[in-house]
This record gives C-alpha cells, sequence and structure tokens, in this order.
C-alpha cells in the first residue's frame, strides 16, 4: 500500500478523548429539496457562475490539471450575498470514463477542518462563555499538566504554541493502547502523557495534536459529540449538508478519491490523514482532519465569517466579537509567525496587498493536505474556496507547476479583480513594464 502523508514537517490533526465524557450525537439532518437560485452561497444547491474580472481562473485551473497537479477541482469566488464565479474542472481521476467533477463533489479537506470544524465550535463556546482562551487544557484532560504543559491553555492550542509536537506516529499509540480505550481515547491519553517538546509560548509548532486536542476539549465543554454540535449550531442554520465527517451513501457517491492503492483500489470517503483516520470518527471527532465538504459548502462558512458570524437569515450563530478577535494576531510578542485563533495571517503578495496590514483588513485563510483551501478577504468583503485532490493517485509530484504555485495564481487573479486594489496592481504592472524596457545586461 502507498504511504499515506504523515504530518510531520508541515503539519495537521485533532482530537481523542477519556471514556464517557461526550455522547454520540451523530445523526445527520436530512437534504431537504434543493433551491436552485443563481448568485447566493445562502441556497440548497448552487449553479455555475462566471464574471467577466475572473475570466482568467479557466486558464489557471485548467493548467493545473493539464499539468497533472490535480485531477479535478471546484473554485468558489464570492462576496456576502453574492456569488462572482463558481465551477467544477477536470474528473474524479485520470481514467478516461472516470466520473466529472460537479459543484456539489465532497472533497477531503484534511486540515481546513482545523478552522471550519473545530476552530468554530471553539469559536461559539467561548462567545456562549462555556469555556475561555485561558482556561487550562488540564481542566479538561486528565494529566495534561504533565511533561512542562501544566500552562497550556485553550488559545495556545489555536495558535500552536502549546509545546506539543507536530506530529504522532500511529503505531506508537496503537502499542501502548490499553485493552479498554479506543484509538480515540489512546490518543489523547498519549498526548496527555507527552514531554513538552519545547516550552510553551516560546515558539511556534504546526501540530495536529494540538486540534485533536482541542477537538476533544470542545466536546468535554459541550458535552456532545462534534459533529452533532455544528450541525445544529452552526453547520445546519447555515445548509451545510455537505459538510459531515460521518458521509451518507449518497455523499459517499460524489466523494473524490485522494489515493489509489497498490491493490488497484481508491481510497475514497475515507480518512486521508494517517492520525485521523486512527482515530476515527464515532464517539468522538477528529479536529485535525476529517470533515468532508464542498465548494459551495465552504463557501456558506467564509460568507458567515465576513458576516461577523451572522447566517444569510440575520440569525447570530457566534459571537461577532468573536469572530473578529479570530482575524486579530493571537501568537506571543516572542514568536514570528502571525496566527489568528485557528487562522493563517496572510500578509505577503499575492495572498494580500499592503491594504491588508491592519486588523478588520485582513486575509485569513487555512490550506488543507489534500490540495484544499479557503481563503477571506476582510478589505474588499472577498473569498474564495478552492478545492482539489492534489494527492491522487500518490503523494509524488512531476517537475512543474504545483498545488502552491495554483494557488497563488488564484489569488493574485482574485485580488486583482478587485476594484479596491486596482492602483495596487496599476503600479505593479507599470514596474514591470518598465523593468521589462531596461537594456539588457544594465
Amino acid at each position: 500500500m502507498r504511504k499515506l502523508w504523515t504530518c510531520a514537517g508541515t503539519g495537521l490533526l485533532a482530537g481523542g478523548l477519556l471514556a464517557g465524557t461526550a455522547s454520540a450525537d451523530t445523526a445527520q439532518p436530512a437534504r431537504t429539496d434543493a433551491i436552485i437560485l443563481r448568485g447566493s452561497a445562502s441556497t440548497e444547491a448552487m449553479e455555475p457562475v462566471r464574471t467577466d474580472a475572473l475570466a482568467e481562473l479557466d486558464a489557471v485551473i485548467e493548467n493545473g490539471i493539464e499539468q497533472e497537479v490535480f485531477p479535478g477541482a471546484v473554485l468558489v469566488v464570492g462576496k456576502p450575498g453574492e456569488i462572482l464565479w463558481a465551477q467544477p474542472y477536470g474528473h474524479k481521476t485520470y481514467d478516461e470514463d472516470a466520473d466529472p467533477v460537479t459543484l456539489d463533489s465532497l472533497f477531503d479537506m484534511a486540515s481546513v477542518s482545523k478552522v471550519a470544524a473545530t476552530a468554530s465550535m471553539a469559536w461559539r463556546l467561548l462567545g456562549e462563555g462555556v469555556i475561555a482562551l485561558d482556561d487550562p487544557v488540564s481542566d479538561y484532560i486528565p494529566n495534561f499538566d504533565s511533561g512542562g504543559k501544566d500552562g497550556v491553555t485553550v488559545k495556545d492550542l489555536l495558535t500552536h504554541v502549546s509545546g506539543l509536537k507536530s506530529y504522532e506516529n500511529r503505531n506508537v499509540v496503537e502499542q501502548q493502547r490499553r485493552e479498554d480505550e479506543t484509538p480515540a481515547q489512546a490518543l489523547i491519553r498519549h498526548y496527555a502523557e507527552l514531554e513538552a517538546s519545547y516550552e510553551p509560548r516560546t515558539d511556534y509548532v504546526y501540530s495536529c495534536l494540538n486540534f485533536q486536542t482541542l477537538a476533544r476539549v470542545n466536546e468535554i465543554a459541550a458535552g456532545r459529540q462534534m459533529e452533532g454540535y455544528l450541525h445544529e449550531h452552526i453547520f445546519g442554520p447555515l445548509g451545510m449538508n455537505d459538510s459531515v465527517f460521518n458521509l451518507s451513501e449518497d455523499q459517499k457517491n460524489r466523494t473524490m478519491p485522494t489515493l489509489r492503492l497498490d491493490d488497484g483500489s481508491l481510497l475514497v470517503a475515507e480518512i486521508h490523514d494517517p492520525l485521523a483516520n486512527y482515530h476515527g470518527v464515532g464517539e468522538h471527532c477528529p479536529g485535525n482532519a476529517g470533515l468532508f465538504s464542498t465548494g459551495p459548502d465552504m463557501a456558506r462558512f467564509c460568507e458567515m465569517v465576513l458576516n461577523e458570524g451572522r447566517a444569510t437569515d440575520g440569525t447570530q450563530l457566534i459571537d461577532p466579537e468573536i469572530i473578529r478577535l479570530s482575524a486579530t494576531d493571537q501568537t506571543p510578542e516572542a514568536v514570528s509567525n502571525r496566527r489568528g485563533l485557528g487562522w493563517v495571517m496572510y500578509s505577503s503578495f499575492p495572498w494580500a496587498t499592503e491594504k491588508n496590514q491592519e486588523d478588520g483588513h485582513r486575509v485569513i485563510g487555512h490550506t488543507g493536505y489534500t490540495g484544499t483551501l479557503i481563503w477571506i478577504d476582510q478589505h474588499s468583503q472577498t473569498y474564495f474556496t478552492l478545492l482539489t485532490n492534489r494527492v491522487y493517485p500518490d503523494d509524488s509530484r512531476p517537475d512543474g507547476i504545483t498545488i502552491a504555485g495554483v494557488r497563488r495564481q488564484v489569488a493574485e487573479a482574485v485580488l486583482r479583480a478587485q476594484p479596491e486594489y486596482a492602483d495596487i496592481f496599476a503600479e505593479r504592472d507599470a514596474e514591470e513594464a518598465a523593468e521589462a524596457e531596461e537594456p539588457a545586461g544594465k
């Protein structure tokens, strides 16, 4: 079998728990009849949409497919109340008879799960006062205060400064698992007993262990399993019915594969991340990965963030102050990497511009190893979600364009199309034209 991706060196993952602390609340709402309305992220189904200002996006994604960066993709660009671009591309695999990608194709979201699921549940709990940023993790996870982790807080998990290492070998945990433990329970006990890999709040290490632990804190504090909570309080009200940890048969049939295994079969509708896969989805949800979703659903999530926690009908799902706080720098001064409460904070071109350097005007987002991305620009009130299965058929990549290159091209195209940045791009274009006219060798 081909090796599934491991997080060491890139980081991603989520939580396990101790027995009997949360209910197995996994029931999903039934899908309602689709109401197809062009140009709104609030509808039950989304039609393909194009706008002339974003026309170059087709060439960017189609080149990615031609270069075999990924076999298929979905790209949605929008603003609150308006879809600017919504297109599926390619096929589920590179096979000639492969099914085409559709707007309602589901993707393994990988680490986008961290912000779309685990962090968003934490934001709601923070707004309700159920948890606090300065709560010690040991208040929720027994023995977590051992090994130099006694002062680690909920905020430290959200910002990746907890002292936990980036990843763990599932085989190490399995060898130590007790007979009365599930893998999910064994993982959290193992994390609680680990020695800190660095002094908390003195460094930044992107860690899957942080978000598996945070997912368990969420579940213990709320008294229920994360998926059920999200569908009642966030995903359900937003119409995100295709954002799930446990897939229905219909959803499995619409899911993009991530690997072709050595026996020729496909890894599809199963979690790609090794630790999240080992954790499983039952009584507890892994918080670093494991969410499956669609482009339209991620558009609904991004729109909620730009609307400061409100659904399109005006219902306040998450405290607006927490949403604003989540998009501000929350890392200690001694740490150079800037993070919000779960968010990556982009500051350099082409992800962001000089107009995105102050609170309230930031560009925030998150990537996933499988080829997923959500990107939100507060200044122009624009978002995009680019979902691909770039790990198919395995994690190797030929020479040439990469998923990082495709993402950068999409980000630049979306920024360029916004009138708020017309002056910046006019200046950049003029400088490039002047440089091109300089005599060779000058």
